[in-house]
């Protein structure tokens, strides 16, 4: 259906509802990277043979990732007038088993994670029912999701339809109000108007230095020119990350709505975004999301009837690190080298093919439709006064439980740690974390009540970054981590810049004399005042933070390092 007004929504937003709670039986597959990754591709034709073979009349479609990446694969049942259920580890072995219980109304209790009796969002969205009337007593030993303690202590703003949707139906996003921040805007709000609730709202980039978004977006609108663009960096460079790629792969019509949004406010009528090209079922949903859009008429001329256009693409990229700097990330989109640019000029006021633009991370554009409809004092008030709203954050390393969860801004790490990575699964202690991926310092124990929060850990030498909470325990070499990650900047640096191409493969080979048992005082010496050089002369980030690993290595276990050195008489 083309949508040729905003109420024209309605219509949609009906059908899906009824996909999303049918009147027969709808079961869900995770088939995020991290699902397929654990066999749920092999689950999902599985479940679509048993359902023909016992002539159920289920559906099976696929969803992204709910954050549950410990448990894949994961499986959810939504059956008309009972709770949805939350399986994991389901196997082929168990799927027939799975859809025989759609008939007998059976629950698999030792595959079940918790039950949802409605869609209720922490947002004043009208609650999506499930379950009718009394809960059936068989399901009353499953918790319900708002008492279990992975969902009940996250808030999920950005990534509210992550696990639920379908990525390749646009009526399931509309269906949970998709796409009505864009029609708020154009029928109700000027786009200054946009641009001042974003603003208020106090958001800061989620991807890097975290930079004021409202900031950067009224340079953009006040440049001269009527041609500007708005970019969306959605290729992370990070390893152990992979966010941006779960997002995309649960969620693209969150990024193309609030990318049309931040085209409206500053003037822009089209827009890009680069996606590691590695990331091939991300790029393939995000692909199939703008084409619905533009069938819907929800991108291209004329948005909504209104006199507002915007065109979107998408630019596949080699991931490089250093794209994460918004001048590179312009480079690459323009087919050059992916090597940062000299600033100013600003990309606001001279970004891609010389016109302004503004360049954001892909979590912080999610946000945008979430601003624009509930207002920038609302989102504001999330979080701290300094760092407001919400933050996705992926945890990976020694942690029992991996995975992806949301969390206002100022949780301490310690609770993310404990609350959803269930401590180190090792039966060892927590002997350090690192935050904001490769560019972030390696921080002890010690700190672990140090809050999600920009300007704490920037403060404490490490960073919110895009997300990453790398956790390491009692066995963990620190030297050998600080090599690791010397290592990956050696492969990731551009070369543009003789300090960093130099600078970091001597930091490598220091970093090996010393493992080797051949370092001394003196390369300690040498490392600092490389540090300096490095960090005052380089381009971007990547050559400015490439010593951070080892020099935080150093200054919180330095017997670690000194017990490694040369000893005197030897």
């Amino acid at each position: 259906m083309k949508i040729q007004k905003a109420s024209d929504l309605t219509k949609i937003k009906a059908q899906g509802i009824s996909l999303l709670s049918p009147a027969t039986a709808r079961i869900t597959v995770g088939s995020a990277t991290c699902g397929l990754s654990k066999g749920a591709g092999k689950v999902f034709e599985a479940l679509k043979y048993e359902i023909k073979k016992q002539k159920s009349k289920a559906e099976v479609v696929s969803v992204g990732c709910n954050g549950l990446c410990y448990a894949e694969p994961i499986v959810e049942v939504i059956q008309a007038g009972k709770p949805r259920i939350t399986y994991g580890k389901v196997t082929v072995e168990r799927v027939g088993e799975l859809v025989q219980s759609i008939k007998t109304g059976k629950v698999l209790t030792d595959l079940a994670i918790v039950r949802h009796d409605e869609e209720a969002y922490c947002l004043n969205i009208t609650p999506l029912k499930y379950a009718k009337g009394k809960i059936p007593a068989a399901l009353s030993g499953i918790k319900e999701y708002r008492k279990h303690d992975f969902f009940k202590n996250q808030l999920k703003l950005v990534s509210k339809n992550a696990g639920t949707v379908s990525p390749e139906r646009i009526e399931e996003y509309i269906a949970l109000d998709g796409y009505q921040a864009l029609a708020k805007a154009l029928t109700e709000m000027k786009p200054e108007d946009v641009l001042r609730e974003v603003v208020a709202s106090k958001l800061r980039g989620r991807g890097g230095a975290g930079f004021h978004a409202g900031i950067k977006w009224q340079a953009c609108r006040q440049a001269p020119g009527n041609k500007k663009y708005i970019v969306c960096n959605g290729s992370e460079g990070d390893p152990e990350i992979a966010m941006h790629r779960s997002f995309l792969e649960s969620d693209p019509h969150a990024i193309i709505e609030g990318m049309a949004l931040a085209g409206y406010a500053v003037g822009a009528d089209e827009g890009y975004i680069y996606v590691n090209d590695r990331y091939v079922v991300a790029l393939e949903r995000l692909e199939e999301a703008i084409k619905q859009a533009e069938q819907a008429g929800l991108l291209g001329k004329n948005i909504m009837g209104t006199t507002f256009s915007f065109a979107l693409k998408v630019k596949r990229g080699g991931g490089a690190y250093v794209c994460g700097e918004e001048t590179a990330l312009l480079n690459a989109l323009e087919g050059l080298s992916g090597e940062p640019r000299p600033r100013p000029p600003y990309p606001a006021q001279q970004g891609l093919f010389e016109k302004p633009t503004v360049v954001n991370n892909l979590e912080t554009l999610a946000n945008i439709p979430l601003i624009t409809l509930h207002g920038g004092k609302w989102f504001a008030k999330i979080g701290t006064a300094s760092s407001t709203g919400t933050k996705i954050v992926a945890l990976s390393g020694a942690v029992a439980q991996p995975g992806w969860v949301e969390v206002p801004l100022g949780t301490p790490i310690k609770a993310i740690i404990e609350t959803f990575g269930r401590g180190t699964g090792t039966g060892k202690k927590v002997k350090a974390f690192q935050t904001g991926g490769p560019s972030g310092g390696v921080l002890p124990a010690a700190l672990l009540n140090l809050k999600l929060d920009y300007d704490q850990l920037t403060k404490a030498g490490s960073l919110l970054g895009s997300g990453g909470l790398l956790v390491m325990d009692e066995g963990t070499d620190m030297l050998d981590m600080a090599k690791f990650l010397t290592d990956f900047f050696a492969d990731e640096t551009c070369g543009k810049c003789s300090t960093c191409r130099e600078g970091v493969k001597r930091l490598q080979e220091i970093i090996g004399s010393i493992m080797q048992g051949f370092g001394t005082k003196d390369h300690l010496s040498l490392v600092k005042r490389m540090a300096a050089a490095m960090a005052d002369t380089s381009a971007c980030a990547l050559g400015k933070t490439a010593a951070v690993p080892f020099l935080s290595v150093l200054k919180h276990f330095p017997k670690e390092v000194e017990s490694k050195l040369v000893k005197k008489g030897a």
